[in-house]
């Protein structure tokens, strides 16, 4: 599974929004938007995976603390 993949993977398993996955990885919606369509070769890179995972699983935590 490539890292867009994994990225595209998450983004709708969780079913998140162009402007939900920009506050996870610190980029703009537009550009979150053209690397989820792929637009002018943009693609999720593994500094994106990294961050959009470690920002869901902090969130997890939280919840999870809330028991």
């Amino acid at each position: 599974m490539t890292t867009q993949e994994k990225v595209l993977y998450i983004i709708e398993l969780l079913e998140l929004s162009d402007r939900q996955v920009s506050a996870a990885i610190g980029k703009a919606i537009s550009t979150a938007t053209h690397k989820r369509l792929q637009l002018g070769r943009n693609k999720f890179t593994d500094e994106d995976f990294q961050r959009l995972k470690a920002y869901y699983i902090e969130k997890l935590k939280e919840i999870e603390s809330l028991a």
